[in-house]
């Protein structure tokens, strides 16, 4: 084998080895992958629940449960200044992780209705090519899919 080819295949192969290692041992900042965060804690206070109207007949992923429209408005406990992925006031939507919107019993089951406030992190990205922004509920399970699964 060419010496010319032989040092970029073996570094190559020492990357291809080595990454999922250092992956795992990124620690608890890292979330989904290499990437890094900024944790702002605080809370989110529910905005509105109702029914999710699609924008159009075909628009939407179908559930075997009536679908809710679940939207939020995060506070920082601190405040937060010379973030530019960080909107004072905005308001997000809530999903599930696979991004299918809850379902009333997910709903009822984690309190989540109108009004209602709970403990919320504000992750912003920090090192990597994740989501940007990601909000976390430390109280509700947004991987508890029940409601898909037909389990209680």
């Amino acid at each position: 084998m060419p010496r010319c080819f032989l040092v970029p295949f073996t570094a190559a192969l020492v990357a291809l080895i080595c990454l999922p290692a250092l992956a795992r041992a990124a620690g608890p900042e890292r979330v989904g992958g290499p990437c890094r965060y900024e944790s702002y804690p605080g809370t989110a206070t529910f905005v509105d629940v109702k029914p999710w109207q699609p924008e159009s007949p075909t628009a939407g992923v179908p559930t075997p449960y009536p679908p809710l429209t679940v939207t939020f408005q995060f506070v920082p406990n601190q405040p937060i200044t010379n973030e530019p992925l960080y909107r004072p006031g905005a308001v997000h939507t809530f999903t599930l992780i696979n991004s299918m919107p809850p379902g009333p019993r997910f709903a009822a089951k984690y309190g989540i209705m109108a009004g209602a406030a709970v403990p919320c992190q504000l992750r912003v990205i920090r090192e990597g090519t994740c989501t940007p922004v990601v909000f976390e509920f430390p109280g509700i399970d947004r991987a508890d899919y029940f409601e898909l699964t037909g389990k209680p």
